[in-house]
């Protein structure tokens, strides 16, 4: 099973709990994708580098396998 970590910040979620400011694991993308994300600030380390977000949420992820409607920003 692959590790899921969700930035408590700002709700990014990764593959690699490195990537994130304050990451927390998650059981499935059923814990995240499809929920309401927190409106906070995004972290400072992750703006820039933030290639796609959830169609149906709105939820920012680092991989595209890690939500449930992928679209690529840019």
């Amino acid at each position: 099973m692959t590790e899921i970590y969700e930035c408590a910040v700002c709700g990014v979620v990764s593959k690699v709990g490195s990537n994130l400011c304050r990451p927390d694991r998650q059981e499935d993308i059923h814990d995240y994708c499809g929920t309401t994300r927190e409106r906070g600030a995004m972290c400072t380390e992750i703006k820039g580098s933030l290639p796609i977000v959830c169609g149906t949420c709105g939820r920012p992820a680092k991989q595209a396998d890690l939500i449930c409607n992928p679209l690529m920003l840019g």
